[in-house]
């Protein structure tokens, strides 16, 4: 059997490993919120995940400032998966695309070796975006619903920060992660402006960012807090139908191709085949 052949399948094999350990590890103990909040205490890193940390610290001072903050950015608004941080998905990149270049190296193709190994290196931030807008989009699908619920507790009697500890404990989902995150930002002693301000960045959705700046005004302006959920939720549930018929409109466009492609040379190959084959048996 040809040696390059070994050789990229020991690679592959190798980087898949290394990319589904690096996802599967325990949390980083040095995993901290970006934008505000306290590091999470965790369990010491065993030695592997420490070297794969190392790795990751150096390739931070060799990569252009802007591609780190960036993908630390990314990072935050896909709310860590898998406990990923900085260091440890650095860590990952340099590993899939440097194993994988230099076994392609060693089998003689270079050229290749280079385009592979560019692929493998920004693969994980694909994958990280993707995570990102998955996770946004389930953050707009909730946001009028727990809305909902913040102004029911805030017109029943509690006040803003016990509404939002409320909600947080009979909610789930990325969105009442971030509420839980807001809530342990302001009791650690964060001003409730700025844990609001920090959310709408982490959350990077229009209504998130949309609700802390009439919040804000609320509380600049004395208006009551009670009155500005409840039109912040009417105009939510507005813009939640509003994207529902959207979709709705684009279903028959979307559904276009499929049937071109896939439906219609069948339906033609049932009905038109029996008589061209008529006609061949005629002739």
């Amino acid at each position: 059997m040809n040696l390059t052949v070994i050789l990229g399948a020991v690679a592959v094999v190798g980087a898949i490993g290394m990319l589904w350990w690096g996802i599967t590890a325990r949390p980083s103990a040095a995993r901290t919120n970006l934008f505000a909040g306290l590091p999470q205490p965790t369990a010491p890193p065993s030695k592997l995940e420490s070297i794969l940390r190392q790795m990751g610290q150096t390739t931070r001072h060799l990569l252009p400032r802007p591609l780190v903050d960036g993908l630390e950015v990314n990072l935050v608004q896909a709310g860590y998966p898998y406990g990923l941080d900085l260091p440890r998905i650095l860590g990952i990149k340099v590993t899939l695309a440097g194993l994988t270049a230099f076994v392609l190296f060693l089998g003689g193709q270079p050229i290749f070796a280079l385009v592979a190994g560019g692929l493998l290196f920004f693969l994980p931030d694909y994958w990280v975006l993707s995570t990102r807008d998955k996770r946004q989009a389930a953050m707009q699908a909730k946001a009028a619903d727990i809305l909902d619920q913040l102004t029911i507790c805030v017109e029943a009697g509690l006040g803003f920060n016990a509404a939002l500890a409320r909600v947080a404990t009979t909610t789930e989902g990325p969105l009442t992660e971030e509420l839980r995150h807001t809530i342990s930002d302001i009791q650690a002693g964060v001003p409730r402006d700025q844990a609001l301000r920090t959310l709408a960045d982490r959350a990077r959705i229009v209504e998130i960012r949309q609700l802390v700046t009439a919040l804000l005004q609320a509380q600049k302006h004395g208006v009551p807090i009670a009155e500005t959920l409840r039109i912040q939720s009417a105009e939510m549930r507005v813009k939640r139908k509003q994207r529902t018929e959207e979709k709705a409109a684009k279903l028959t466009v979307k559904m276009l191709f499929p049937i071109i492609l896939c439906f219609l040379p069948v339906f033609m190959i049932i009905t038109a085949g029996p008589a061209f084959l008529s006609l061949g048996d005629a002739f």
